[in-house]
């Protein structure tokens, strides 16, 4: 008994740690999601309940993508090999932003389908790099939203 609840306490701490997403109610609030932007292939948003800082200067953020059926299409070409792409409704993403840089490091993407089954999962964070937010971008909105708080 002892011993599975240090696995689970281990198995917590290193998905935090590297920002995979967990179930919001295992530790924390629901997603706030906020709508950020709309176009004819998707919504965005991003959880203002789940901006966190991981060290001085960068904000770790989720963001939101669901697709209208135009976007979905899209998607599927853009993601490549997600099993059951065409059940893809929504992905969500986990980025580091570093606000005096103006630059954000994509760390994991979850691909679900409309009921919030997990379609697929990956940890990005070993292969990324950061990369600058251009002005007017999904993501420069981002930053601008969480790097004053």
């Amino acid at each position: 008994m002892v011993t599975t609840v240090f696995r689970f306490i281990g198995l917590a701490v290193l998905y935090i740690a590297v920002g995979l997403p967990l179930a919001p109610s295992a530790f924390c609030a629901d997603p706030d999601w906020f709508l950020l932007d709309e176009s004819q292939e998707s919504s965005f948003f991003y959880d203002r309940s789940g901006t966190t800082k991981p060290k001085e200067g960068v904000v770790r953020v989720r963001t939101r993508v669901v697709y209208t059926e135009q976007g979905k299409a899209e998607a599927v070409k853009a993601l490549g090999a997600v099993p059951e792409a065409a059940k893809l409704y929504e992905s969500r993403y986990i980025y580091d932003i570093d606000c005096s840089e103006r630059e954000a490091r994509l760390l994991a993407a979850s691909h679900f389908d409309k009921s919030g089954g997990i379609l697929k999962t990956v940890d990005l964070s070993a292969f990324t790099d950061w990369e600058y937010l251009p002005p007017m971008t999904r993501m420069a909105v981002v930053a601008n939203e969480t790097c004053g708080r």
